[in-house]
């Protein structure tokens, strides 16, 4: 198999998630040709389809771009027998990994030229056919900004291979790239259907187009470019988000268990790559969950749990945050206790998961081993809300347009959007007489879903550690404690006795660079493990800084069985590492490639 950039598959002719790959071998004859493929509705949308394909391999969003490519200064890979690879900046040219996804993405955008070049032969309804020109040219937009975000000046090739002596393509400028994919993704606005077309989130939509276009800018007023111009673009194209109707979840938490259970809530979760089952085998190869999510038996949905929390990153959430104890697991799995699950206490910081996509909520069956069908987003409402502050900020200073936006994601995040309130803690009055942990049972307060562990210490209770705090409470629920003991007295504390204002204050807003900071913050809180935190930092000029940062903070506070490799990925880090390095396998046959710095 040849997995070089300009030797791959002519036609993008793979219909179907399931197809058969057929790579180009030597002699020509051997290709694939479109003449008499682009017929009708059936084969467009079958063309289409292919260009979709690539969102869902493993080398995509199926694991690379969330996980080994989006390590940053969140978490770590929790992986002590992992020594090279790219995930933790320890790597060649030559790896697997990053030449597998280089060849995926130019896969897609070989297929969707082969579809753009062919499409006005097809005989099909007009308006049909427009929307998927506009799916595909988004789609080979979407893959040069993966492409040119990772790997730098890549090649900007805007017509399909055609013959096996396609191989020199020199690098393009990072300006022209970005000014193609702008021109692209725009006239793609033009032609895809509204959001309300559709009852599921995985098609290319007018918000899905103007949202991209709204993170696409905002690169571009970043490093490399900083083009601080297109702040105002970003602006633009983030507000006609907003006027297409969306909203946030009131609940932060559903957000993630709806992807878990194949539920769609457009109106927050705008695109989403889509995994799931079909004749009870996997259909498509995600691990969301799987490689990443918290470690579990295959009886839950087995996970490896390979990514954990730094302190750092932990610590930056406020203690009512909502959004900690989610998106980082507050627990483990054990089968051996009641209920299954086992608190950590306070301390017990670098044994924490990732835990925004829990396989136990995942109801397609069977659940594999080593895959998932746990979908994965690619934009959500409130990603646009915090980028239409950010560049607001920029461009106006801290206007209330900006600390609306902010604030919209803050109280969510806090629990004001909530219909009644949740457990936030327990106080203990009594610790009674106990020599094992019982389980402790929340009743009444008409909410559900709080959850705990007690701990027995000198022979009473001696603390309580929250595994969730459940939802939906008007009145404090009742305790009770079931197992061998007696006289406890304990009292659930709801969130409204613990949460005052979360909003932006007086002295955050008071300038554009005293808002700045927390609205970064508030995107590393708010989409922690999407796969965009390397990405912020790149474009801020704070990756190398903050790894480093990172680097010192584990070192000083990681327990010694984490000490030895929570580290890695940071101490590895290099000033080249803002880039990955171009496949040595494109190297190799591309004589006009030059490779990125420092490699």
């Amino acid at each position: 198999m040849k997995r070089i950039l300009y030797s791959i598959m002519i036609a993008g002719l793979v219909l179907t998630s399931s197809s058969c790959k057929k790579f180009l071998s030597p002699a020509p004859t051997d290709f694939l040709a479109p003449e008499g493929f682009f017929r009708n509705e059936t084969d467009v949308n079958a063309a289409v389809t292919g260009i979709y394909d690539i969102l869902g391999k493993s080398s995509t969003y199926g694991r690379n771009l969330f996980f080994e490519m989006d390590v940053a200064d969140e978490g770590f890979i929790a992986l002590s027998t992992w020594t090279q690879d790219i995930g933790l900046y320890n790597y060649n040219p030559s790896d697997t990994k990053l030449t597998d996804t280089w060849t995926a993405l130019y896969n897609g955008i070989n297929r969707a030229n082969m579809l753009i070049e062919n499409i006005d032969k097809a005989d099909m309804d007009k308006k049909k056919k427009d929307v998927a020109l506009g799916e595909a040219i988004f789609l080979r937009a979407y893959y040069y900004f993966l492409l040119t975000n990772n790997y730098g000046n890549v090649p900007l090739k805007l017509k399909s291979t055609k013959t096996v002596f396609e191989v020199n393509f020199a690098n393009t400028p990072y300006k022209t790239i970005y000014q193609y994919i702008v021109s692209d993704m725009e006239k793609a606005a033009e032609l895809v259907n509204p959001i309300g077309a559709y009852t599921y989130g995985s098609r290319v939509t007018k918000s899905v187009v103007y949202g991209m276009l709204a993170r696409v800018n905002l690169k571009m007023a970043g490093a490399p470019l900083n083009d601080v111009s297109r702040y105002a673009e970003v602006v633009k194209w983030a507000q006609k988000v907003q006027l297409e109707g969306h909203s946030l979840n009131p609940d932060y938490k559903q957000v993630f268990i709806n992807m878990c259970q194949d539920k769609y809530d457009t109106k927050e979760v705008i695109w989403e790559v889509e995994f799931g089952k079909r004749n009870r085998t996997q259909e498509e190869e995600g691990s969301v969950g799987s490689i990443n999510g918290i470690a579990a038996n295959a009886e839950i949905g087995y996970s490896y749990g390979a990514r954990h929390t730094t302190n750092s990153y932990f610590k930056s959430f406020d203690a009512d945050d909502l959004r900690r104890d989610w998106s980082i697991a507050p627990f483990g799995y054990n089968a051996t206790v009641p209920g299954g699950k086992v608190a950590f206490a306070p301390t017990l910081i670098y044994n924490r998961c990732d835990g925004k996509w829990r396989r136990e909520y995942e109801t397609a069956l069977p659940k594999f081993v080593g895959t998932s069908s746990i979908n994965f987003p690619l934009l959500r409402y409130s990603d646009v809300l915090l980028m239409l502050a950010e560049a607001e900020n920029e461009l106006n200073g801290p206007t209330q347009i900006a600390v609306d936006a902010v604030n919209e994601v803050k109280r969510r995040a806090h629990g004001k959007s909530l219909v009644g309130e949740v457990v936030k803690s327990v106080t203990i009055t009594n610790g009674g007489a106990y020599t094992v942990a019982p389980a402790v049972v929340f009743t009444g307060g008409g909410g559900s879903g709080a959850a705990a562990t007690a701990v027995v210490a000198a022979g009473k209770i001696s603390a309580i550690y929250m595994i969730s705090a459940g939802s939906g409470y008007t009145s404090a629920p009742t305790i009770t404690l079931d197992g061998a003991g007696t006289g406890a007295v304990l009292t659930a504390v709801l969130s409204k006795n613990a949460i005052t204002n979360y909003d932006v204050t007086t002295a955050e807003k008071a300038s554009k660079d005293d808002l700045r900071p927390v609205i970064r913050k508030e995107r590393s809180l708010e989409l922690g493990f999407e796969g965009l935190r390397r990405f912020d930092l790149v474009r801020w000029g704070q990756f190398y800084s903050a790894m480093k940062a990172s680097e010192n903070d584990i070192k000083t506070t990681a327990p010694s069985d984490y000490l030895t490799y929570a580290a890695k990925s940071a101490q590895n880090v290099s000033l080249r590492d803002t880039l990955f390095a171009i496949p040595a396998a494109e190297i190799s046959v591309n004589g006009a490639i030059i490779q990125n710095k420092g490699w």
